[in-house]
């Protein structure tokens, strides 16, 4: 009868050491997983769901577009004369570029002597800029939204800036098309 406690805390004991076994492959499989590679910051910073794409001379680009049609759009209200605007920008605007993100996982499973099973899975994603071809060949980041950049104010020169009606008008009509408050908009007579 000794003998078989023997035989069986032995066997135990064995099964213990693959238990243990398992369980430090399992452990070094997840801290594998877990632990990211070296470079792998680098590679997260490139990472970025929005660009902003664009440049100093894009906005004052765009600022000048806004003030030309601003001004030829007060230059035919009635009272307000001629017309000059300014506008300064808070912000610039941002293009959100699109981005492909293909994934890849993998499943393993493990059966022990004991008549268990060890299951493990591991998911790998990555993401890249997706480029379209223009008609001379260049390639450029595929842009799936844009934001306006935010207005800080808003500056108009007008013969009629003297008459409050004409004032109202012009502080309604900047609100309407810029979707800024009144105290960001200062409207002055033209000398």
């Amino acid at each position: 009868m000794a003998g078989r406690w023997r035989e069986f805390l032995a066997k135990l004991q064995m099964r213990k050491k693959e238990q243990w076994l398992v369980y430090l492959l399992i452990a070094a499989l997840l801290a594998v997983i877990v632990i990211p590679a070296p470079g792998g910051k680098e590679k997260k910073k490139e990472k970025s769901t929005s660009q902003t794409v664009q440049t100093a001379a894009d906005q004052t680009g765009q600022t000048a577009l806004m003030e030309e049609q601003l001004t030829a759009a007060l230059s035919q209200v009635e009272g307000v004369g001629e017309v000059k605007a300014m506008i300064t920008l808070e912000s610039t605007g941002t293009k959100v570029v699109e981005k492909d993100h293909p994934a890849s996982s993998t499943a393993s499973q493990q059966t022990q002597e004991g008549g268990g099973a060890q299951n493990s899975t591991s998911q790998d994603t990555d993401e890249t800029t997706v480029y379209e071809k223009n008609s001379d060949g260049a390639q450029t980041p595929y842009v799936i939204s844009e934001t306006l950049p935010q207005i800080r104010g808003v500056l108009i020169v007008a013969e009629g800036g003297s008459d409050p009606v004409i004032i109202r008008q012009i502080q309604e009509a900047v609100m309407a098309l810029f979707h800024i408050d009144v105290n960001k908009i200062k409207v002055m007579k033209m000398k």
